[in-house]
């Protein structure tokens, strides 16, 4: 789940920038999406990220999601070019 929140007073993000008078996400999983695992000690993992990094992340996922089309063995020589 995505939350769109904005920072009224400074807030650091996940990666280590300062976030002040703008939008940030922050990022709620269930679960570990490497281990398939539930956290330990909390309910949940967080994480958040500027709107910058947030509109980079969509984007390498969509370049990511339309490579592997293109990668599929079903697909002839002639269909890939």
């Amino acid at each position: 789940m995505v939350n769109e929140k904005f920072a009224w007073f400074p807030f650091r993000v996940t990666s280590g920038k300062l976030v002040w008078l703008s939008k940030y996400y922050e990022h709620v999983e269930l679960y570990d999406r490497n281990t398939g695992r539930a956290p330990i000690t909390t309910f949940d993992f967080r994480w958040t990220e500027t709107a910058k990094e947030h509109t980079w992340r969509l984007l390498k996922e969509s370049v990511v999601a339309n490579r592997n089309v293109w990668n599929d063995t079903i697909l002839t020589k002639e269909d890939k070019i």
